[in-house]
């Protein structure tokens, strides 16, 4: 009963959380936020909030991840991202027993060189662009499957001779069955403000947002499959498209319906037919929505990768199509530095 309530009680702080007015669709600032931090989870559609694991990396997007298989992991991560965007994360986590689970990271984003240039056309020189922050991550295991985390994180955001500083939270509450089978999760997400802006005394909110996922392996086959609500907090993602009418009848707003209800849903599926090698594919109806070609829409919103366990080692790749002319890269290397190369 104590621990039901717990859940209970931590399940309402964070879904009041949703109350708060949503940033979508680039309204807010530090979107490198949203970033997929590890290869798995950009595999596997960008989040994976409830995969229950020992890459230190997944505690990004969900501090109650972090447990006791990532005790003295290390996990870094590169993407090549879109028109030469380049960005990575570097995780490492150390298991305290009863005392709970820290992990710390370090994530970067390069937005490349820039020419730059007067209002006449006139070259000046070059500049560049980056965004930094620091992620401190703690998870309290409340009891065998009841997990309760956090986050603090410090932003640097450089622009040419802009800068701004940041500061965001995220708070998860994880349950996980023993079998290691199925995990439930709900997080409120960058939490916080921006505390010194770049050119104007305005402050740009942060893309806050509650998500809920869960993940499922079944009992028969090598499949896990992970299902993924994002942004929680506000229904309608796409709040400038078209209306529709009065007189538009069920079958119109039925569809309206099932389309802003699937603009929430990421979903992945992993084929792991023993403890060497995973398969990942991943779909996200958002990004292929709004991303994809009218005569075309190709692999955009798809994504897919694979996994590779050495023991000591263990190497992640994923591939995943934004647009039909836009794809990205991004590969893992996690330590486990508890083994001795061999």
């Amino acid at each position: 009963m104590k621990r039901t309530l717990t859940f209970l009680s931590l399940l309402i702080v964070i879904a009041g959380l949703s109350g708060l007015k949503g940033q979508i669709g680039g309204s807010a600032v530090y979107q490198v936020l949203n970033l997929p931090p590890s290869a798995r989870a950009a595999a596997l559609g960008g989040m994976v909030p409830s995969a229950w694991d020992n890459d230190p990396a997944l505690a990004y997007h969900n501090p109650a991840l972090a447990n006791n298989l990532m005790n003295n992991r290390l996990s870094l991560n590169y993407s090549n991202y879109l028109a030469d965007i380049q960005y990575g994360y570097l995780a490492y986590s150390r298991d305290l027993g009863k005392w709970g689970t820290p992990v710390i990271g370090i994530q970067y984003l390069n937005y490349g060189e820039f020419i730059e240039a007067d209002e006449y056309g006139g070259i000046l020189g070059s500049f560049t662009a980056a965004d930094y922050s620091l992620n401190l991550s703690y998870s309290y295991r409340l009891d065998s499957v009841l997990t309760i985390g956090a986050t603090l994180r410090p932003l640097y955001s450089v622009l040419e001779r802009y800068t701004s500083f940041g500061l965001s939270s995220d708070f998860g509450i994880l349950y996980h069955s023993l079998n290691n089978r199925f995990a439930g999760t709900v997080v409120a997400r960058n939490i916080g403000s921006q505390l010194t802006t770049y050119a104007t005394p305005e402050h740009e909110k942060l893309p806050f947002e509650v998500l809920a996922g869960i993940n499922y392996k079944l009992k028969y086959a090598p499949f896990r499959l992970h299902v993924t609500a994002r942004n929680l907090q506000e229904y309608n993602l796409r709040p400038y498209s078209e209306p529709l009418a009065d007189s538009a009848g069920f079958i119109a707003k039925t569809g309206r319906t099932v389309r802003n209800s699937l603009d929430h849903v990421v979903a992945g599926v992993e084929f792991v037919p023993g403890n060497l090698l995973a398969i990942r594919i991943g779909y996200s109806f958002l990004r292929r929505t709004e991303l994809r070609m009218v005569e075309f829409g190709g692999a955009a919103g798809f994504s897919f990768g694979a996994g590779l366990n050495l023991g000591w080692l263990s190497l992640d790749y994923a591939l995943a199509s934004y647009h039909v002319a836009a794809m990205t890269h991004t590969i893992a290397i996690r330590l486990n530095l508890n083994k001795k190369i061999s």
